[in-house]
């Protein structure tokens, strides 16, 4: 009996292997993004293929405490995501390709408080989706993807190392040519497949471009374009990633629209095909896409009616459709009907407003920004209680908003805006939510330029810049923050500094959000001799290490090499990586001269130990303050 159960057992472990062996060129499964649920407490893991394992197994770690499982078989299509929490037990949730070479491991890291109970987490896998059940916590991050931004530089600091050309590589083994699939559109995609608006002649386009994608795809930034074609007059743009559009521009002679795709990659075989929207020759519009720059496309719409053309966002930021509004139907737009819910709204700061608009189901919506309004177009939206948002905008910057009925299913916000007002819309990662973000422009509609008259300096007067604070937490690893190196090494600096006499101001002295042009407003209202701007520098690799000092305006370059002589100096263990003329916003738009200062590598786990170190703080305060000191006194 022995021998025969040993026997059955080796015949399992062969065909087991003669199986691995078999699928092992299967096409491993994608994972596509991490959110979180707060009316459940539960945090989703989405995938494009029901082929996850039913049973997953975490492993328990200390220092600090947490979790972490293996998603095998699997490719994280796009950057590493994580999701920040506070007043929970849960700390931070992180998604990243593990390993790539000899298998394909997606690694998910659970950090909680060190008393917390990892026993109470649950995990379950539902239609090839993973659920992480969790006990009630509250996002300190949000989980909203930008979709249109018109600011030329982001609000907040890369994580990619400054003035670098990183390319990160995520594996995609495929074999053939993607096409776009069924759920790449999700409700959208659906909607124009069974459209009851035919193809101009009834077959299917021959000027469909597609492209191969290699195991050895580059994702240069966010956004990758691998597929546009015709589609119901109106012209579908699909990639892999996350897809955000630049402020739309209209030109003339002849008139075209052009629109900017930032943190974009176009695959080369496809680059400048230009191809006509009516293939009946009803019209002469035509379409092309560019690589502009390294990281940006540009899309160019030849029409003589360019200013009608919309911009249709996909829920999940995968494509973008654009179509003449004139020629859309848009009922066949919906598959869901959706209400909306509630209505948020919060002043950031003196310049700053955010809405948030909450809707029942995920929403099918595009958007017109004209110099005098911006025109959102919510073409599922039936329902929504006109006084309730009436309510809860009064006494706000968004009390001006008008919400009109389309001729069919669908909704208009209309708001009144400047034309030097920027706008930033994000969408939420489940597509039941949208939150707008208006800055208004300066007074005089136009950007501080780059050295206007000053009516005095104060001398002696320092002001001192603590990167990030309150709800941008700069970057993070293993629970240590940016922000909290900033202010403790700022607070330094103020102490040496006062003791001898000089007069400081700090942007901020506590854990406190302010946001880059209050900072530079708040620099320029006390009108000081120098502004010096702290940060703890990232990347995505964890070699890189070092310091490293920005200036932009040439009288600037004096003193970031001072202050970068007596940091290499006083930190001799640390590398050095040289100065750079750098357009961070604050130091582009202060007016006297203003350094920013990266002191080391929170990604680098030898320099992270040291950063946090009473010794290293105190060292690098020493030395910036010395050299504000010498600079100042070799201005007298």
């Amino acid at each position: 009996m022995k021998r025969f159960v040993f026997f059955i057992t080796l015949f399992i472990f062969f065909i087991q292997a003669c199986l691995t062996s078999v699928f092992a060129d299967i096409e491993p499964a994608k994972i596509m993004s991490l959110h979180y649920d707060d009316s459940s407490s539960l945090v989703y893991i989405t995938s494009k293929d029901n082929k996850l394992q039913n049973q997953l197994k975490f492993i328990p770690l200390s220092n600090p405490n947490r979790i972490y499982f293996d998603i095998e078989d699997a490719i994280l299509v796009g950057e590493k995501q994580q999701l920040v929490f506070e007043k929970s037990n849960i700390k931070e949730i992180r998604l990243a390709q593990f390993e790539t070479t000899p298998r394909n491991i997606v690694r998910t890291v659970i950090t909680f408080e060190e008393d917390f109970d990892t026993s109470k987490i649950k995990l379950l896998t539902i239609d090839g989706n993973i659920i992480i059940k969790t006990v009630k916590p509250e996002l300190k991050n949000d989980y909203f993807n930008p979709i249109y931004d018109e600011k030329e530089q982001s609000p907040t600091y890369s994580s990619i190392v400054a003035n670098s050309q990183f390319v990160q590589k995520v594996q995609i083994p495929t074999q053939g040519i993607i096409k776009a699939p069924e759920s790449v559109m999700d409700d959208i995609q659906r909607a124009f497949e069974n459209s009851t608006l035919a193809n101009t002649d009834g077959k299917t386009f021959d000027s469909t471009v597609s492209v191969d994608l290699s195991s050895n795809l580059k994702l240069r930034t966010k956004f990758f374009i691998n597929q546009y074609l015709p589609k119901n007059e109106g012209f579908l743009i699909s990639g892999l990633g996350q897809l955000t559009t630049a402020k739309t521009m209209f030109l003339t002679d002849p008139e075209r629209l052009v629109i900017d795709l930032p943190n974009t990659f176009l695959n080369r075989a496809i680059r400048n095909k230009e191809i006509a929207l009516c293939s009946d020759g009803s019209c002469k519009d035509t379409i092309k896409i560019g690589q502009f720059e390294f990281n940006k496309a540009r899309i160019v719409i030849n029409s003589d009616r360019a200013k009608n053309y919309l911009p249709i966002y996909s829920q999940d930021s995968q494509s973008l459709f654009l179509i003449d509004s004139e020629k859309l139907k848009h009922t066949s737009l919906v598959q869901n009907i959706s209400n909306i819910n509630k209505v948020f709204v919060r002043k950031i700061d003196s310049r700053s407003n955010e809405l948030i608009l909450s809707f029942s189901s995920p929403i099918v919506h595009s958007l017109l920004r004209r110099d005098d309004s911006l025109n959102l177009y919510l073409f599922n939206v039936k329902n929504y209680n006109e006084q309730d948002i009436i309510k809860t905008l009064d006494g706000s910057y968004y009390n001006r908003l008008t919400l009109s009925l389309l001729p069919e299913i669908g909704v208009r916000a209309t708001l009144p805006i400047n034309k030097s007002d920027s706008i930033k819309i994000e969408q939420s990662i489940d597509g039941k939510a949208l939150k707008i973000l208006v800055t208004k422009g300066y007074q005089d509609g136009s950007i501080i330029t780059e050295k206007p008259s000053r009516k005095s300096v104060h001398k002696g007067k320092i002001i001192l810049d603590a990167g990030h604070g309150g709800s941008d937490y700069g970057a993070i690893r293993e629970g240590i923050n940016e922000k909290d190196i900033t202010l403790d090494i700022s607070q330094r600096i103020e102490s040496i500094l006062r003791s001898k006499g000089y007069k400081i101001s700090l942007v901020r002295n506590d854990d406190s959000f302010v946001s880059l042009e209050d900072r530079v407003l708040f620099a320029e209202s006390q009108e000081p001799e120098i502004f010096v701007s702290i940060h703890v520098n990232s990347a995505v690799s964890d070699v890189p290490c070092g310091i490293e000092t920005h200036w932009y305006h040439d009288h600037s370059k004096s003193l970031a090499e001072i202050i970068h002589k007596h940091m290499i100096k006083q930190i001799p263990s640390a590398k050095d990586r040289g100065l750079f003329k750098s357009k961070f916003y604050v130091i582009n738009h202060t007016t006297v001269p203003a350094v920013l200062c990266e002191i080391g590598f929170l990604s680098n786990p030898e320099e992270r130990n040291e950063l946090i170190t009473e010794s290293r703080k105190q060292r690098t305060a020493k030395a910036i303050a010395e050299g504000i000191i010498e600079y100042l006194k070799g201005r007298k």
